[in-house]
Parts: C-alpha cells; structure tokens; sequence
C-alpha cells in the first residue's frame, strides 16, 4: 500500500506469528468432500494431525460438495521445504505446507467489501452461466489487479435488493433474502489514506457489470454503518444479462451440471495470484459453479466448483491429483473444458504471473446436487468463547448445534474461525434454514426471527452445560447479516 503506516499492524502481526512459530513455513490441510462425507464441518484439529489445534480453519459447501481447509504452525522446529509441498493422504484429503510470503501485507480495518449479482432467484446455474460467473470473477480480480489485496472473495452468496421505498432507510424493512443465488462477494484490502485507488476499482468493476446487466452494491461506508449493509451502485438487468449470456456463451452446453470437479489452487498469498488464474481458466473457456478464496496464515485458497460438460462426462471412480499450476491448468481444461477450440488448450502463461508456483489439488468427477429453493432462507451466525471439546473429544461444532436448534432442516454454507493462541475461538458462519414452505411470505420475517431468538437462547443453554460460563460466550444468531455486526 502506498502509506507505509498503513502496514504497521499488519507487520506487527507477521512478527508476533513468527514469534511463536517453530518454522517459516504453515502446514495446512486441504479437505474435498461430497454429500457421502460425515465429518462435522467446523473442527479446529487437522484431519492429518488431530493433536494439533489449527490456528484457522474455513469450510464451505454447496449443490452436496465442497471444502475444508485447516492452517497451523508447526511446533518442532526445523528447516522448512522450499516453495509449496502438498500430497494426497487419503481420498480427498491434502497435507502440506507453505512457506508464507511476509510481502503479503494489509490492514484488514481497512478494508471494503463488493457485491456483482447476476441473479436474484436460488442458485441453479447451466453451463453459460457457469462461464458468466467466470467472466464476473475475471473482472472482479483483474480490478484488484496487482495493487489491491484480495482478502476473500466468495460465491455463490446472498444477493441483496434495495428495500422498497415504503420501508423505513434503517433498513428494518428489508425483505428475508435468498440464501445462495448467483452472487459474487468480494473482502478487499486498501489504503484509506488514498481513496482514488478504491473508487478506481469500483469504476471498473462498474463498467464490466453495467455491459452484462450484473448488479452491483457496495459496502455502505458511511458513520454507524456495519456489514452486511450495502450502497447500491447499479441495479441487476435480467434482460440485459439474458442477452449478454447468448451473445457470449450461447454455444455452451445446454442444461444444468451434475457432473463436477473440485479445484483448490494452493500457495504464499500474493497480490495478483487469483487474477492470473481467472484470466486462465476464462481463456480455457472453464466454467465456475461456486468459488471460495481466502488468505489464512498468510497462504492463498482459491478453491473452485468447475461444471464437467455432458460429453465429458465418465462413470470414474474420483480420483485425487497434485500437480503444479502449469500442469494442473492443462488437465482442468481437458477435462473440464466446455468448448472444443484448440485454442483452449493453447500452452498458459501462468509461469510469469505472481501464481507460478502453486499447487493444484483436483478431485473428480463427484455428482452435484443442486438443491436450493425459495425455502432456504439465510441465517448468520458468530460467536466468541473458550476452546471447548464435546463427548467424543471433538470441538463443539457452533453452526451445526445453531442449525440442530433452529429445528428447520437445512445446512451449514461456510464457516470460518480463528483459534488465538489463549485457546478462545472466533467464528462465522452462514446458514441455510430450510423453511415450512406452507408459511405466507408475509409471515417469514417474523417465522425467522422467533427461531433466531429460540436458537441462540437454546445454543447458549447447551454450552452453559457443557461447563462455559455465561459471561465468557458472545453469540449471535440473526437472519440480517448486520445484526451480528453490530
């Protein structure tokens, strides 16, 4: 960033890690799973390493698939690997390590946040919009360019309208939102000492959404306002977007995927890295179901849902593979590209981009089940308190017991938690609750908030049990996003 001030906290927080690691190098776990897994979503010890306690972990799952990723400081100290090491140990599962890039710096008080809709309605995606999502992610990192820090960025999200003018402007009005609809979210990192350089990455964020009818808000900067308020810049244009998606993509395969491949792009984070691949897999003609990228200890996940094309698709067995970026690429275009031109598979330029040496870590074919509906309404969760274990020795899973509580149904879409080194947990977490459908859309306001309220008095009863005192758990549970924000 430009004002070298403005990199004080986050070297301060280099420097207290590195304190108190063995190595300079993080190990990580990288975990792919369908809607055969069992394991719980939210535990903080590494599948590969249940002894240790991850220093963060982040998990996400959509259409029955999806991602578990776990980072931590060894504690036995020795000379760490060069570059990025990762092998498959079980079906599905990824150990390694990372040596961090201490250039990877931000200050994540400041720090705004983007969101391009391309649809309102629950997520159900064909394969031209699975190459609209990927020109959306293209755009969105190629704004950041190689000045700005991407710090998460992930889809499919809940999309946000604008209340009605009839409804009060505290936002108190606004209507119960989609769960997951074709939405992309992105966290980024910038100076606040120079706002040009934000208002330059919206403009041209803004230029790309109002050509393709995306939607397009912003988070709402001004005093007293939280996440999950937004600013809205442009409206969605079902129309304008139903014409740009034939115009692009109307070759693509008809029908919606059942078919996928799971994608983890793993290595030291690095401003640029996510754009070089987006720019690839959009050359390849590679579409994108669902992203999930995300910095944790300083390494880079850019973990991508990619739909197969019905020709491609095999009765196989789902095979693991880790390979390097440049071979990794070329396998998922063979295997996942939805058009035939030779120039898909033209040699990639990714060695002389900021993503040279990562890893790909690929597991498929695994079936998709894209199960979404105006039912599933979203709920946020986070929640602050000591390092508990249940029963079983397992780390008592917050979102799950919230969504056992709400007693709807449903599922956990992501959850991320930091673990400090004291042993006190920090999460969040969104869920889908699966509402009665017989409830008038009238009344699911109200529905929603009498569960929030009966889920976090019942979460807060159990872990009282459990031998937490009341005064050491924060909890909220909350169907507006901001609630939780506050």
């Amino acid at each position: 960033m430009a004002d070298i001030t403005r990199q004080y906290p986050a070297l301060a927080k280099v420097a207290a890690r590195a304190a108190g690691a063995a190595s300079a190098a993080v190990r990580f776990n990288v975990g792919h799973f369908d809607d055969t897994d069992r394991e719980p979503m939210f535990d903080t010890a590494p599948p590969s390493d249940p002894l240790q306690v991850a220093g963060e972990m982040l998990a996400t799952q959509i259409g029955g698939v999806g991602f578990r990723l776990h980072t931590w400081s060894p504690m036995t100290p020795g000379q760490p690997s060069a570059g990025v090491i990762a092998t498959e140990v079980d079906d599905g599962l990824y150990d390694g390590s990372v040596v961090i890039n201490p250039d990877f710096l931000y200050d994540s008080t400041h720090s705004t946040e983007i969101l391009v809709t391309l649809g309102h309605d629950p997520w159900r995606p064909d394969f031209a919009d699975s190459l609209m999502i990927t020109s959306a992610y293209k755009a969105m990192t190629a704004a950041a360019g190689l000045e700005v820090p991407i710090l998460f960025l992930q889809s499919p999200v809940a999309p946000y309208k604008d209340p009605p003018p009839r409804y009060r402007a505290d936002g108190s009005g606004e209507a119960p939102r989609v769960s997951n609809g074709m939405a992309l979210r992105m966290l980024i990192g910038l100076d606040s000492g120079n706002p040009r350089k934000r208002l330059a990455l919206v403009r041209k964020i803004a230029w790309v959404a109002a050509e393709h009818g995306m939607g397009l808000q912003v988070t709402d900067r001004r005093f007293g306002r939280v996440r999950g308020e937004w600013w809205s810049v442009l409206r969605h244009e079902p129309d304008v977007y139903q014409r740009k998606k034939v115009e692009m993509f109307g070759w693509a395969p008809q029908g919606l995927p059942d078919t996928a491949h799971l994608l983890t792009f793993v290595g030291p984070a690095r401003i640029g890295s996510s754009g070089s691949i987006a720019s690839d897999l959009m050359a390849r003609n590679v579409g994108v179901l669902a992203v999930s990228e995300v910095s944790l200890q300083e390494i880079a996940f850019i973990n991508i849902i990619t739909p197969v094309a019905p020709a491609r698709v095999t009765a196989a067995t789902p095979t693991g593979l880790c390979v390097p970026i440049s071979a990794g690429l070329g396998a998922v275009a063979r295997d996942c590209g939805l058009t035939r031109r030779r120039d898909a598979r033209a040699p990639s330029p990714i060695g002389d981009t900021p993503a040279c040496d990562y890893k790909v870590l690929r597991t498929g074919p695994v079936s998709l089940h894209v199960n979404d509906t105006a039912v599933h309404r979203p709920i946020w969760t986070s929640w602050e308190m000591p390092l508990v274990r249940d029963e079983t020795g397992r780390t008592i899973d917050v979102p799950e017991l919230v969504l056992a509580k709400l007693g709807t149904g449903g599922r956990v879409d992501y959850c991320r938690a930091r673990i400090s080194p004291t042993g006190t947990v920090r999460g969040r977490a969104k869920i889908s609750a699966a509402l009665d459908p017989a409830i008038k859309p009238v009344d699911v306001p109200d529905a929603l908030s009498h569960l929030c309220d009966r889920a976090e008095r019942d979460v807060l009863t159990h872990l009282v049990r459990h031998g937490l005192a009341l005064h050491a758990i924060r909890l909220d549970v909350a169907w507006r996003e901001r609630w939780v924000s506050r």
